[in-house]
């Protein structure tokens, strides 16, 4: 029987390698092939999002160039004075109650301690503006405008942050968990 069994499993082996290996043999070329028309198609080109052939932190091609909010009513005085500074900022909005915020603000900092003076930290509690008993509490000014900023972001989510580079410009986000190397890369972007 274990013969059987044996001689079974074998044949399904074989059958599995000349059933993967069986598909239209690849012939390789030095020259381009030209397609129809006569046109000569390239070998290789950088995706048309990224034209300078970046593969370990390529820019996406469909995010557009979006302006950091300026509005005075919406945005706290802290970013905008950083914004009209000119200076690079890393924005990081967090939820206390949660472990992830506390493990996404250990990486930040470690990030950070590598770029001392090359970025702004702005730290925002995002459960400050939440209303506790009444509904009719009315915010303080600078709560309330993070609020505001917050929704002019579209941010639903935290652990959440935002690279800005000096030109006010967003260059990147991210919501969720974000390990140290890709908040290097970005802070790297911003300040370029």
């Amino acid at each position: 029987m274990r013969r059987v069994v044996t001689a079974l499993v074998l044949v399904s082996v074989a059958v599995a390698l000349v059933a993967c290996s069986s598909g239209s043999p690849t012939t390789t070329t030095s020259a381009p092939v030209p397609a129809t028309g006569g046109a000569v198609v390239p070998v290789t080109a950088p995706a048309a999002g990224n034209p300078t052939g970046d593969v370990l932190s390529p820019i996406p091609a469909s995010t557009p160039v979006q302006a950091f909010p300026t509005d005075p009513a919406s945005v706290p005085q802290v970013v905008l004075d950083n914004l009209a500074a000119h200076k690079p900022m890393l924005v990081f909005l967090y939820d206390p109650s949660t472990h992830v915020s506390d493990d996404q603000r250990t990486e930040i900092n470690v990030a950070l301690k590598k770029y001392v003076g090359a970025i702004e930290f702005v730290s925002f509690d995002y459960t400050t503006g939440v209303p506790v008993g009444s509904a009719t509490t009315t915010l303080p000014a600078e709560i309330d405008k993070a609020e505001r900023m917050v929704g002019l972001l579209k941010i639903n989510t935290t652990p959440y942050i935002v690279f800005v580079n000096a030109n006010g410009q967003i260059t990147y986000r991210f919501a969720g968990f974000v390990d140290r190397g890709l908040i290097e890369r970005e802070i790297m972007r911003a300040t370029q």
